[in-house]
């Protein structure tokens, strides 16, 4: 792949990767989104493992969702990522790591998200290090998947995003080049399909790469929807470069061509004048010969009698055979000759 080849590569693989960024939404769930679309859970957040006494603040409230895996509690926006957290509280119980009985406190520190029938199981026993421990790591585990499994979801809108962020531009400069003669249409319809499903490609994995990081890391969210509106922009400006970049190109080569064909015809014609001036330098020497032999024929002395008649004639013959002219009159003269000649000398 020639440098000029990859730089247009890189542009659209570029553009690609801003405008599928630019349209990635990851939405971690609040408060106000679960009271909005579940209100069952913000009870549930309130007052998980609490048996008597009152609700949770909003802070202890606000950790207690923190201590959900963020892949469980993201989404496209509030209500789906509200679907998500209720899926996974589902079937959680508000475990204490030291039983309420045995004195531990309903702070969210002592308190871990568990499976229900793990917690039953245990009963008023306290949480041993190695449950804790286990406990710790499925959570992290739990958030891995679910950010993989978000950033799955988010490939078929990357994949179209890339495709349609490609597939534009593609098809203008590859139908340029058939209108110029570099390519035929089917080498067209090739490098267009090749180059769609390079920026279908790229949009997939930035769209894998970024939902699933996003998902996992809420900060990572709040920026990337921050930084969102700059990257459409930038994509935008991408795109419009990109379109002006081709059609100058484009014209750039049409100049070109037309100026290395007149730089042909010009030099076609500079032969075909040089021919002439040859030609013509010929016709002028050989219009001097004959001036000169005709000269020669019209001032040369003549005797008298009929022997100095045919002397001239024979003259005459030797210098029309000199100057190579392929006349008549040579054949007339000779005839002439031949047929005078022995009747004059007899």
């Amino acid at each position: 792949m020639s440098k000029k080849r990859r730089r247009k590569s890189n542009k659209s693989k570029q553009n690609s990767a801003l405008n599928t960024s630019a349209n990635i939404k990851v939405h971690h769930a609040s408060l106000d989104d679960i009271k909005k679309y579940s209100p069952e859970k913000i009870r549930q957040l309130e007052r998980g493992g609490i048996r008597q006494g009152a609700s949770r603040s909003e802070i202890q409230t606000q950790q207690m969702l923190e201590k959900v895996p963020p892949s469980h509690r993201a989404g496209i926006d509030g209500k789906s990522a509200t679907t998500k957290l209720k899926e996974y509280l589902d079937n959680k119980d508000a475990s204490h790591i030291v039983p309420y009985s045995k004195g531990g406190s309903n702070d969210p520190k002592n308190i871990k998200w568990e499976d229900k029938k793990l917690n039953q199981a245990r009963h008023n026993k306290p949480m041993t290090r190695q449950e804790q421990y286990r406990l710790d790591a499925k959570a992290h585990l739990d958030n891995l998947t679910g950010a993989l499994k978000a950033g799955v979801d988010a490939v078929p809108q990357g994949t179209a995003i890339g495709a349609m962020t490609t597939a534009p531009f593609s098809m203008l400069r590859n139908g340029l080049r058939v209108i110029r003669g570099e390519i035929s249409v089917q080498k067209a319809t090739l490098e267009t399909l090749k180059d769609t499903t390079v920026g279908g490609a790229t949009g997939a994995v930035t769209a894998l790469t970024l939902t699933t990081v996003a998902s996992a890391c809420p900060p990572i969210a709040i920026a990337l929807g921050a930084v969102s509106p700059a990257l459409l922009v930038c994509g935008g400006a991408g795109m419009v470069y990109e379109f002006f970049k081709i059609l100058g190109d484009h014209n750039k080569r049409v100049k070109a061509y037309y100026k290395s064909l007149t730089q042909q015809e010009l030099q076609r014609l500079q032969a075909i004048e040089n021919q002439l001036i040859y030609e013509h330098q010929n016709n002028l020497k050989f219009l001097a010969q004959a001036k000169y032999a005709s000269d020669i024929i019209l001032n040369r002395p003549c005797a008298a009698g009929i022997d100095g008649a045919l002397d001239r004639l024979y003259e005459s013959i030797s210098i029309v055979n000199s100057l190579g002219n392929p006349s008549k009159d040579k054949k007339l003269f000779q005839l002439i000759a031949d047929s005078q000649k022995p009747l004059l000398k007899s």
